[in-house]
């Protein structure tokens, strides 16, 4: 699956998996090795525990955050 589609899955909600995140997280380090903007969006998703009651970064977050990182992409 390619990434912007994986990120549109997540941002619909078809696909919030902390799995998911693992992949963009690691999708969008290895395109965008020196942008701070989209360095902020993968700490996000490192930092993003859908199953644990405690996750630093909420499903909400995230989904606006990808919602912003999104048209970088395109």
């Amino acid at each position: 699956m390619e990434l912007t589609e994986r990120i549109q899955r997540f941002i619909d909600g078809s696909d919030v998996s902390q799995a998911s995140a693992a992949l963009i997280e690691v999708g969008l380090d290895d395109a965008f090795p020196d942008n701070d903007r989209i360095a902020e969006a993968v700490l996000m998703l490192a930092s993003y525990r859908p199953d644990e009651g405690q996750s630093l970064v909420g499903e909400p977050e995230m989904r606006a955050e990808l919602a912003r990182v999104l048209p970088r992409l395109r």
